[in-house]
């Protein structure tokens, strides 16, 4: 007969300031070395891809809702960016339907502009490289990073 371990109240402030530690961890590498960090709430909308497909772009489209868009900058001034969307409607051109099983795609430069720069100032800067993930319920999540020379939109 296998012997059952009750949890302490010791164990479980021992758990949660593990974890604790854990969070304070991460974030502060970011911060410590002297990265500056920004968040725009949405919602917002933006278009991605859900599918390949053999049309003039490569890729079925759908509009997505966002809920944020956080942006971390290096103190060369690289920058990566996260955000997590929702699927929300078929694009009107080359329209698409959220995947049946998880959809990743990911490319090199001038392939993504940054949602955090259109929603803040509205200006297009472009993406060094990108990687997004679509789940068949339609959560959609973003990260995409920038060089610390912005990529001019002329020269995509």
């Amino acid at each position: 007969m296998a012997a059952t371990v009750r949890p302490t109240r010791r164990m479980h402030i021992m758990l949660v300031l593990a974890v604790v530690l854990l969070v304070i961890g991460v974030a502060t590498p970011a911060v410590a070395g002297g990265a500056t960090t920004d968040r725009v709430d949405g919602p917002f909308e933006t278009v991605v891809p859900v599918a390949f497909a053999d049309n003039a772009i490569g890729v079925e489209l759908m509009f997505a809702e966002c809920d944020w868009v956080q942006r971390v900058q290096l103190p060369d001034g690289s920058a990566k960016e996260t955000q997590l969307c929702h699927l929300t409607e078929p694009f009107f051109v080359f329209g698409g339907s959220p995947p049946d099983q998880a959809f990743n795609i990911g490319g090199g430069a001038c392939l993504w502009f940054s949602d955090y720069w259109t929603q803040t100032d509205g200006s297009d800067v472009v993406a060094d490289s990108n990687q997004i993930t679509v789940t068949p319920s339609g959560n959609v999540h973003i990260t995409s990073t920038y060089p610390a020379v912005p990529i001019p939109p002329s020269e995509c």
